[in-house]
């Protein structure tokens, strides 16, 4: 009868696509749950960091209503004309212009730029958490307050600006070619201060007087200096357009509500005292040149009248002397009353022709003679100049004494009406510039809001959380779509491997494992100390050895002999491991075993019982010692071993060698059950030495490390050196989320 289980046959069955699915997908996720914690807590931290070290930045606020319309002069509201275009757009883009902003900027000092210097890297952190110098000195270890220049009668002389510390500079001129450059400027005791310039020169002064240095072109004027000695700032003098794009920049305009001619206005900065005067100063600058404008037209109509009155002075006198010259010679002639009524009407038509000729001299430095309100104007005075022509015509029929003194009459009396147009006029736009206010109020004055407004610590310290998670979860789905290790029997019986045991991953053995480097060699090894089967009998891998014991107990019913190869396609799969524990658990069930180590390269078997490895197989082989001598005894009862030896220089040569093949018969008498354990398959030829004298052969196979390409060419080299490969142990299976009802569940029904 044939004990041994054979692979599962090519009949469908209920296995698990290879293809990535939800569930899958679910389960890689939670198996790596602390990996994906561990990344999250890790860019939380560093989100935390950045945005705390990022600088505080602050906004001031204020209110202002732009009306629709300014004051208009009399004569224009007399023509019915309205303002073109959009005044309350026109208003808001002076408000951003060039002459706004940049009035603001040279009142505010704005070219100045001061940015202290900060600890490298966690500076401004610590500074945006309030350490203070003082907090640093009081924390700082006795023997580093003497190595960082911190003695008894001096202070800490380092170059780091802290929080509370701060420079406020109201002048700095420098050079046209170092416009932009950056200065040092060093703070030193009883308020002194060294700005560095080129060539390694120092401008020395004292806080609260202006130093100069006249040849180089440099004026400093430091007004207020809250820092220790050895502090370090470092100013910039940038340009104007510089500034105002600066300033720009930082400045805003909201709507508030529609169409109401309100407007916010908003200012940011990570300067708090400069924040609120700068927009106060902003608002004003907008007011004063708003008010200067429209006060501008006035002005310019009152230099108009002044030039135009005495002219019409002097012509109403010529006419009034005119008219009484002609009277006396003519001895008083009076118009009749028809001559009276025609009078009246030209003298009027006159008057509103004057007046048209004072609009159009306004209208023309504004408007070109196709703009409406110009065709408008010149639709008028042409009706009035044909009226005008029409009554001249009726004036020509009059008899000459009537037509003469008519016309001398009307020059004098459209010249006085003139006259006290132009006076009434000049008095009205005195009035108008003395009472001008503008189109703009300001409605509520600047005012620093309270708190910041970036960084938004909370919000970024959530996104870098989420981006770190993302972050896990993709490269957790990126391994699974990547990796095609091995995962489960089902994947071992597909490649003609029946599996004989799964052994679960154990964390006790962790606490039996440790790295050592042996001599010669660069790379560390694991070995364990202590054998698992004995230190924790009760722990799920030791179980599942046991189930082992007794599988192999029917498979090697049928072996020539009663030697057990243990072997694997690469290293670091578990191997020895297994084959030291899987002795043990035989031994304990009665069994006299012979463990053998049959890796004499890196072998280490003998660090599990606390031996040493020399004295072992290479020199048994060699003929140095004997069997008596080779053949160590355990601690446990039934079980001895056989250490790997001095590392030979041809460990293959050895093993092919007749001694090893009569140690072998000699020790398949003398025990139970002989385990050799051997090196990787893939590595060295050693495993197909052994396994043409073991009867029975199985390969470790490490759980989600061996790809499938490695198992079949393992298993295809070992078969073409005539070596018969039993099946395979699946070892170091991890609970995942779904194996509560699967093959590592087993293992735990007995300790439930």
């Amino acid at each position: 009868m044939n004990y041994f289980p054979h692979p599962p046959s090519s009949s469908p069955g209920p296995q698990e696509s290879d293809d990535l699915n939800l569930r899958k997908l679910i389960d890689s996720l939670s198996d790596h749950r602390w990996f994906i914690v561990t990344i999250t807590g890790l860019f939380l931290l560093a989100g935390y960091f950045y945005a705390s070290s990022q600088p505080r930045i602050y906004q001031a606020d204020a209110l202002v209503q732009i009306e629709s319309r300014g004051a208009n002069l009399a004569f224009m509201e007399s023509l019915g004309e309205q303002q073109p275009g959009n005044p309350t757009a026109a208003e808001l883009e002076i408000l951003r212009s060039r002459m706004v902003l940049g009035e603001t900027a040279d009142r505010q000092d704005l070219a100045i730029t001061v940015e202290p210097r900060r600890l490298p890297v966690i500076g401004d952190f610590l500074v945006n958490h309030g350490v203070s110098q003082d907090l640093i000195e009081s924390l700082t270890p006795a023997f580093m307050r003497e190595w960082l220049g911190m003695g008894e009668e001096s202070h800490w002389q380092n170059p780091y600006v802290w929080a509370n510390e701060s420079l406020r500079i109201a002048r700095f001129d420098v050079p046209d070619e170092h416009v932009g450059s950056e200065h040092i400027l060093r703070i030193k005791e009883d308020g002194n201060f060294e700005l560095w310039l080129e060539d390694e020169r120092q401008l020395i002064g004292t806080v609260g007087e202006t130093v100069q240095d006249d040849e180089l072109g440099y004026r400093l004027f430091i007004s207020q200096a809250v820092a220790h000695p050895g502090a370090e700032f470092r100013l910039t003098r940038i340009s104007s357009l510089n500034a105002i794009k600066n300033l720009e920049s930082s400045f805003e305009v909201l709507p508030r509500g529609t169409e109401s001619g309100v407007y916010e206005l908003t200012l940011n900065g990570a300067d708090r005292s400069k924040i609120q005067p700068t927009l106060d100063t902003l608002t004003g600058v907008f007011l004063t040149q708003n008010v200067q404008r429209h006060s501008e037209e006035a002005e310019k109509q009152i230099a108009f009248l002044s030039e135009q009155i005495p002219q019409v002075r002097d012509q109403l006198s010529n006419a009034e002397g005119m008219l009484n010259d002609y009277r006396a010679q003519r001895d008083s002639v009076d118009l009749t009353f028809e001559t009276q009524n025609l009078l009246t009407r030209v003298v009027e038509v006159e008057n509103q022709l004057s007046e048209l000729a004072m609009s159009e001299a306004d209208l023309a430095e504004r408007y070109r003679p196709s703009h409406p309100n110009y065709q408008t104007l010149l639709r008028q005075r042409s009706q009035l100049v044909a009226e005008r022509d029409r009554l001249n015509a009726q004036v020509n029929e009059l008899p000459e004494t009537q037509q003469e003194v008519l016309r001398l009459t009307r020059d004098s009396q459209v010249n006085q009406q003139v006259y006290v147009q132009l006076l009434n006029q000049l008095q009205e736009m005195r009035l108008v510039k003395a009472g001008t206010v503008g189109n703009v109020r300001i409605l509520d004055a600047a005012i620093l809001n309270p708190g910041t407004i970036a960084p938004r610590i909370p919000l970024i310290t959530a996104v870098s959380a989420l981006i770190g998670a993302l972050l896990a979860a993709t490269l957790v789905v990126l391994r699974l779509l990547l990796s095609r290790a091995i995962k489960s029997p089902e994947q071992l019986e597909e490649l003609g491997l029946p599996v004989y045991a799964t052994l679960p991953d154990s964390g006790a053995q962790t606490g039996l494992t440790e790295r050592i480097r042996p001599r010669h060699s660069k790379k560390g090894q694991e070995v364990f100390r202590g054998l698992l089967a004995i230190k924790k009998p009760a722990e799920i891998a030791v179980e599942a050895l046991r189930g082992l014991r007794t599988s192999l107990y029917f498979a090697m019913l049928e072996s020539d002999n009663n030697r057990l190869m243990i072997t694997g396609a690469s290293p670091g799969v578990g191997k020895s491991f297994i084959a030291a524990n899987l002795a043990a658990v035989c031994a304990q069930a009665g069994q006299r075993v012979l463990l053998i180590d049959a890796d004499m390269r890196r072998g280490h078997l003998h660090h599990a019982f606390h031996g040493k490895g020399v004295k072992g197989l290479s020199e048994l082989l060699a003929r140095r010692i004997d069997a008596e001598e080779a053949i160590r005894h355990s601690d446990l009862e039934g079980l001895d071993y056989v250490s790997r030896g001095s590392v030979p220089p041809n460990p293959s040569e050895l093993l092919m060698q007749q001694s090893f093949h009569d140690f072998l018969e000699a020790m398949s008498q003398c025990y139970d059950l002989v385990i050799v354990d051997t090196p990787p398959i893939l590595a060295v030829t050693d495993a197909t030495v052994v396994g043409k004298l073991a009867g029975t052969s199985l390969m470790v196979v490490r759980f989600d490390r061996n790809p499938p390409g490695e198992i079949k060419a393992a298993k295809r080299r070992l078969e073409s050196a005539g070596v018969n490969i039993k099946g395979a142990i699946l070892n170091g299976v991890k609970k995942t989320t779904n194996s509560r009802h699967g093959y590592y569940g087993s293992y735990l029904y007995a300790y439930r």
